[in-house]
C-alpha cells in the first residue's frame, strides 16, 4: 500500500506504472517522496520481494539535515500537496502569439529572443500537417544560451514523445495531438536563440511559440541543456555499456529519454546502469537497467504518464512482445543529481535476443557557463533513415494459430516469441517446429475461403540449427528450401507458386529432406511464421 500511493505516501509520489487505475496488483510500484535522515537509515523488508531498488542521497559531512517522521511529514502536509498539485498538473500546450514558419530541407529558421537577463519557462512545436516519424526524428531545436549552444536535439526525444509523437506528459513536457510542448526554466543572462533544423527530405511546416520571464542572473544561476546520441546497428552481443553523456563542469543532471527499436519481442530492458560522479572509479548510481530505472518495475505497461516516469503507447500491447519502438523518460525533479567537476551515465545493453539493437538517449542537464560534454551535434544520426519494421504482414494467416492435421512421432511443435536477430514475425510469434531426423513432418490446416487458384506465399524463419524442409499445399507444388543461416532470422517471402484450392481446408505439409552442411546442434528443426493465400 505504501508503494501504490494507499498509505503513508499518496500519488503522485507513490504510484503504480500502469495506465489503468483500477488495475493493481502483479504490477510494480514506485516512490519518489523524500525521506531525509542525519545519521543512518535501515529498510526493512517483511516479505522478500520479486526485486527492489532504493536510492539515496549523501550531503557533506556537517550538513543540517532533520530526519523524517510522522510529525514532520503531518506539518508539511499543506505544502506537500500544493507540491502535489503542481507536479500532477498536465500542462496545456497552446500558448499565446504562436508564429507560423516552413523551414526546408537542410536550411534552418532562426528565431532571436529577448535580451536578458531573463528564462524561456515555456516553449512550443506543432506541425500544421500530422508529422511523420522521420520528421519528428529529422526535426532538430538548437538553443544557444549566451553565446554557446547547450541544446541540440530531435523533437521525437526532447519532448518525450518519440518517433509517433504520441500523446504523453510528464512534469516538464505535454504532447497532445495539438503539439508539443516543454516547460523547463531555461535561463540566460544576455542572449538566447532558438533553430530549428531539417535533416529531412521534405519541407516541414511548423507552428512555434515561445514564453519568456524576468530571472535574476548570478554565480549560481545555470544554463539548461539537452543532448543526444543515437547508434543503430547496436549489437546485444557481447554485452556492454552504452554511455548516454560524459559531462564537465558544475551542473546538475535532471533526466533523460530512451527510444529503442527491437527487431525482436524479447525483452530489452536487463542490465545495469550506472553513474559516476566526480571522477568516480566506482559508480555511485548502480542499478538494474532500463527495467526499473524507467519505471517499469516488472509493470511494463504499454503507456502511461506521470510527473517522474512517462511512457508514450509503444508500436505493441502485452508484456510478452517488445518488437517496434518503445520509448521512456525519466524526469528527475526530485531526485536531481548534482555533481563539482564532471558526471557520466551508462547503461548496459543487455537483451534476451542476440539482435541489433536501435539506441536514442536524449540527456537533460543543467550547468554553469564553459560546461562541455562528449555529445556533438549529431546531422548524421537525425537525418538518418529510421529502421524499418511492421507489426504484421497483410492477409497473413498465423501458422501459430492453425490446428495441426497431422505431424510425425517424433515432430515437436512450439510456439516462439523471441530469438530473431534480423527481421520480425508478424504478430510476434512463430510456430517452432523441432524435427529430429530427416522425413520428420507436421502437416497444418489453412483456411481458404473459397476455391480457386491461389499463390501461396510463406514466411518462416532460418537458423543455425534448421534443416531443409519440402513444402508443398494440397499435394501441389513441392518447393525444398535451406532454412539454414549463420544467425536466428526472418526467412522473407517463399513463394510456392500457383496451386488450386478447394473451399475449406488446405493441408500445408512441412517436411524435413535434409540439412545444410553448416548446421549445428540439432540440424532438423524450422520455424513458419506464417501463409499468405492470394486470388491468382
Amino acid at each position: 500500500a505504501m508503494m501504490r500511493g494507499q498509505g503513508t505516501f499518496k500519488k503522485p509520489f507513490a504510484i503504480v506504472s500502469w495506465p489503468d487505475p483500477g488495475v493493481e496488483a502483479g504490477v510494480g510500484s514506485d516512490l519518489d517522496y523524500p525521506i531525509p535522515f542525519a545519521k543512518n537509515c535501515e529498510v526493512t523488508l517483511s516479505e522478500v520481494p520479486f526485486y527492489y531498488s532504493i536510492s539515496y542521497r549523501a550531503y557533506a559531512p556537517g550538513t543540517a539535515v532533520e530526519t523524517f517522521s510522522s510529525e514532520a511529514m503531518k506539518s508539511a502536509e499543506g505544502f506537500a500537496n500544493k507540491v502535489a498539485d503542481d507536479l500532477t498538473w498536465a500542462r496545456p500546450v497552446s500558448l499565446a502569439d504562436e508564429k507560423s514558419i516552413v523551414v526546408r530541407p537542410d536550411h534552418d529558421r532562426r528565431l532571436t529572443l529577448p535580451r536578458g537577463p531573463s528564462a524561456i519557462d515555456a516553449f512550443k512545436v506543432g506541425f500544421v500537417a500530422p508529422p511523420d516519424p522521420e520528421e519528428l526524428r529529422s526535426t532538430v531545436v538548437e538553443m544557444r544560451f549566451d553565446g554557446e549552444t547547450t541544446v541540440w536535439c530531435p523533437l521525437s526525444e526532447f519532448f518525450g514523445c518519440g518517433i509517433h509523437g504520441r500523446s504523453v506528459w510528464d512534469r516538464y513536457r505535454t504532447t497532445t495531438p495539438d503539439g508539443m510542448a516543454c516547460f523547463w526554466a531555461m535561463p540566460y543572462a544576455k542572449s538566447a536563440e532558438i533553430v530549428l533544423h531539417n535533416y529531412g527530405k521534405k519541407p516541414v511546416a511548423l507552428r512555434l511559440a515561445v514564453s519568456n520571464r524576468p530571472w535574476k542572473w548570478d554565480a549560481r544561476s545555470l544554463h539548461f541543456h539537452a543532448t543526444w546520441r543515437r547508434q543503430y546497428p547496436l549489437a546485444t552481443r557481447p554485452m556492454s555499456d552504452w554511455n548516454y553523456l560524459e559531462a564537465n563542469g558544475r551542473g546538475i543532471y535532471v533526466g533523460d529519454t530512451l527510444t529503442v527499436f527491437s527487431p525482436s519481442s524479447a525483452w530489452y530492458g536487463e542490465g545495469d546502469e550506472r553513474v559516476y560522479v566526480d571522477g568516480e572509479s566506482f559508480p555511485s548510481h548502480l542499478g538494474t537497467g532500463t527495467e526499473d530505472y524507467y519505471g517499469y518495475a516488472w509493470g511494463m505497461a504499454e503507456h502511461y504518464s506521470s510527473p517522474f516516469i512517462s511512457m508514450p503507447a509503444r508500436d505493441l500491447k502485452g508484456r510478452s512482445n517488445w518488437m517496434g519502438f518503445t520509448t521512456t523518460s525519466r524526469m528527475r525533479g526530485l531526485d536531481a543529481i548534482p555533481f563539482e567537476r564532471s558526471f557520466r551515465f551508462d547503461m548496459e545493453i543487455w537483451d534476451w535476443a542476440d539482435c541489433n539493437l536501435g539506441y536514442s538517449a536524449a540527456t537533460f542537464w543543467y550547468a554553469r557557463p564553459g560546461a562541455g560534454s562528449n555529445r556533438a551535434p549529431s546531422p548524421k544520426g537525425a537525418a538518418a533513415p529510421l529502421p524499418e519494421w511492421s507489426a504484421g504482414i497483410n492477409g497473413a494467416i498465423e501458422c501459430e494459430n492453425l490446428a495441426v492435421a497431422s505431424k510425425s512421432a517424433a515432430m515437436i511443435v512450439e510456439t516462439q516469441s523471441s530469438g530473431l536477430t534480423q527481421g520480425q514475425w508478424s504478430g510476434g510469434e512463430q510456430l517452432f517446429l523441432r524435427g529430429a531426423k530427416v522425413g520428420d513432418f507436421v502437416e497444418l490446416r489453412v483456411p481458404a475461403a473459397r476455391t480457386g487458384r491461389y499463390r501461396v506465399v510463406l514466411y518462416g524463419t532460418k537458423s543455425y540449427d534448421y534443416g531443409i524442409v519440402r513444402f508443398t499445399l494440397d499435394g501441389q507444388s513441392g518447393k525444398d528450401v535451406d532454412m539454414w543461416s549463420e544467425k536466428p532470422i526472418a526467412s522473407g517471402p517463399i513463394d510456392l507458386g500457383v496451386v488450386q484450392v478447394q473451399k475449406g481446408d488446405a493441408i500445408l505439409r512441412a517436411e524435413v529432406v535434409g540439412t545444410n552442411p553448416r548446421s549445428t546442434g540439432a540440424h532438423y528443426y524450422f520455424g513458419l511464421d506464417c501463409a499468405v493465400l492470394k486470388p491468382a
